[in-house]
């Protein structure tokens, strides 16, 4: 008898070792099977997936145009010691707007808004209020130059005053 329950118990312990296995087999077959009817029901033509794509492509041209300039670094006017600003700024222009003319007056838009950013100190854009009022006076600097279209606004892409 004694060797009966010995028998018993080491049964008991491989039933449970196949019972997790074959869990573990279906869990992952599921899975497998929900992935692949999600993967081809996004694939269809014309289904949620091509209107997701559409709508995001709507959504890209009603933003704009982007013209990107090439960082800015400039001395800040300080008391406390020599600090300096890098920034990186990109344009919004309206849709369906040209960036030529932006290309064409590159030159004179750096240069003032060289002198505009170096003419601030950390205290005027040290806070959210100094950069958003910077953002401003950097898209009516730029405005200035232009005649065919005017910039929408100004993205900080890159803020570092060291």
């Amino acid at each position: 008898m004694a060797a009966e329950v010995d028998k018993k118990e080491e049964a008991a312990p491989k039933k449970k070792g196949k019972g997790l296995l074959i869990g573990i087999v279906a869990v992952v077959l599921l899975a497998a099977a929900a992935g692949a009817y999600l993967v081809l029901s996004g694939s269809k033509g014309g289904g949620d997936g091509a209107k997701q794509v559409a709508e995001s492509q709507a959504a890209e041209q009603a933003k704009g145009t982007i013209f990107v300039l090439e960082p800015f670094i400039v001395n800040l006017q300080d008391n406390s010691g020599t600090r300096y600003l890098k920034l990186t700024v990109n344009l919004e222009l309206p849709p369906g707007s040209m960036l030529t003319e932006l290309n064409n007056q590159s030159t004179q838009i750096r240069d003032s808004l060289i002198i505009l950013l170096s003419s601030k100190s950390y205290s005027d854009i040290g806070t959210v209020e100094g950069k958003y009022k910077m953002r401003d006076e950097i898209v009516a600097r730029v405005n200035q130059y232009l005649t065919k279209s005017k910039v929408n606004t100004a993205y900080f892409t890159e803020f570092v005053i060291q």
